[in-house]
């Protein structure tokens, strides 16, 4: 079991990687360092605007803490052929899930060091905490997250409904309720039943592996709605096969077809137009960067950071569109319609158009409500249609002509 899982992980690593290297190319991580320094920027310049009467700031921070609980889980890779040929040794499995628990440990213990580090300056600026105290409130943050992760692991076994509710109910309330008595009694309080809870989850599960069974499906299905979110993260990036889109009627939308042609000619911008509207792997990609950039845009006030994020979001939305192109060059009856290449790159271009014009005014409105002056939203404006226009008229052109 051990070697399977050592197995399993340097090939799930080398698939990482391989995807990593596509995700953080030269261009990305350029425009990577110049946001993360506006952060860090626009970060300390509100620090200096913080007072320690600003007390409401330490609760802030304590559902910040107890919500980064929530960051990382245990990476156990099964699949789904583990349910037949792994039950034979199913009391061994006991060790598999112990290698994949100390492997998920380091890196989930590692984003809660970056997350408290983050949240130092504040406590120490608002809640006057001393460099003892906030080792104690580190300490604290591990060892809920240890419990966290100890609990995971005890509920890839087969429990009673009521075990599994109350474990996950318990184990986020009385997080809860440490970080409370950390931030506004005592840390060092804190620490201990935090230490108290973590070994009581780890007694827990000594008691419940060895009299139950795996939950096979559960655990099969948890994996893979694992993946399924590191693989829809790369696919904002890069075409990756494992993500497979549905397909939705969306009647409630039938109202927008109504205003394009239908003749003949255009038969590929209603094909598009459908495909688009329909499926949910392209348009929940483009809902999703849509938002997320939005966001972005509001928080990081309206200058050139905002500017620079306006332009890599409406690249990376036109970017990822380019693959719909070819779609359904699989489908026998497109290549029998009286229709040349020309005319349906000129129907994928109008649809592209469209939806980072919809994404362009998007960003526009998310920039003004940031307080932005009407000159600075008319240069954005300026600036969006001179990047779609060379997106659309040129670069998509180059891609797929």
């Amino acid at each position: 079991m051990n070697e399977l899982y050592q197995n399993r992980l340097s090939r799930h690593l080398r698939q990482m990687l391989r995807y990593l290297r596509l995700v953080f190319n030269d261009h990305f991580v350029i425009a990577l360092m110049f946001f993360v320094g506006g952060l860090g920027l626009a970060y300390a310049n509100w620090l200096k605007t913080v007072s320690p009467r600003d007390t409401w700031i330490v609760l802030v921070v304590g559902l910040i803490l107890w919500l980064g609980l929530a960051l990382g889980r245990v990476a156990t890779l099964l699949e789904p052929a583990d349910v037949v040929f792994l039950l034979p040794r199913e009391h061994d499995l006991h060790g598999y899930f112990v290698h994949a628990w100390r492997y998920s440990w380091w890196l989930a213990q590692a984003v809660q060091v970056v997350l408290v580090g983050l949240t130092v300056p504040i406590l120490m600026l608002v809640d006057r905490l001393s460099g003892l105290s906030l080792l104690a409130l580190l300490v604290t943050q591990l060892a809920l997250k240890d419990s966290q992760l100890t609990g995971y692991v005890t509920r890839l076994y087969r429990l009673t409904a009521a075990q599994r509710r109350w474990s996950q109910l318990g184990n986020w309330g009385l997080a809860l309720v440490i970080l409370a008595l950390s931030l506004f009694s005592s840390t060092w309080l804190g620490l201990g039943l935090a230490l108290v809870l973590a070994a009581g989850q780890r007694w827990w599960h000594s008691q419940v592996w060895p009299t139950t069974v795996v939950a096979w499906r559960d655990d099969i299905k948890l994996e893979a709605n694992r993946m399924l979110g590191i693989y829809r993260f790369f696919n904002l990036f890069t075409d990756v096969p494992m993500v497979q889109g549905t397909v939705k009627r969306r009647r409630y939308l039938d109202w927008v077809f109504n205003w394009g042609p239908r003749d003949q000619r255009h038969a590929f911008n209603y094909l598009f137009a459908r495909g688009m509207v329909r499926g949910t792997e392209f348009s929940g990609l483009v809902a999703r960067l849509t938002l997320i950039g939005a966001i972005l845009l509001y928080f990081s006030g309206h200058g050139w950071l905002a500017i620079g994020l306006d332009v890599i979001f409406i690249y990376l939305i036109g970017f990822q569109l380019l693959p719909f192109y070819k779609r359904y060059d699989n489908i026998v009856f497109t290549h029998i319609y009286p229709i040349g290449l020309t005319q349906r790159l000129k129907s994928f271009q109008r649809l592209l158009m469209i939806v980072l014009s919809g994404t362009g005014l998007v960003f526009l409105v998310a920039f003004w409500l940031s307080n932005a002056s009407l000159v600075q939203v008319g240069l954005l404006a300026v600036i969006n249609v001179l990047e779609i226009y060379l997106l659309v008229a040129w670069y998509a052109k180059l891609r797929l002509g």
